[in-house]
């Protein structure tokens, strides 16, 4: 199911962690207990793959936050993140 939601992440940079903010059409599925997979439905700004840590908020008021363990572009531009909680 796609929910809209906002996404708050961090980049780390030389400069120090960077926070950005989007919001985005996503698709959440749980992986385990402590980890779950969010696909960012293009566009998807070139950043986000670079994030260190998300929170997602959801229209519900919902929060999920964690840590980026992988990313990837997927072939139709959206981007696929394991998030560890």
């Amino acid at each position: 199911m796609t929910d809209r939601a906002h996404l708050n992440y961090l980049n780390d940079t030389l400069f120090g962690p960077i926070a950005k903010a989007i919001d985005c059409d996503v698709v959440i599925t749980p992986i385990t207990p402590g980890a779950f997979q969010v696909q960012v439905l293009s566009p998807v700004p070139d950043d986000l793959q670079k994030a260190h840590s998300l929170t997602m908020i959801l229209p519900s008021g919902e929060r999920l936050n964690g840590t980026v363990t992988h990313a990837r572009r997927l072939e139709n531009a959206d981007l696929e993140l394991q998030i560890d909680i």
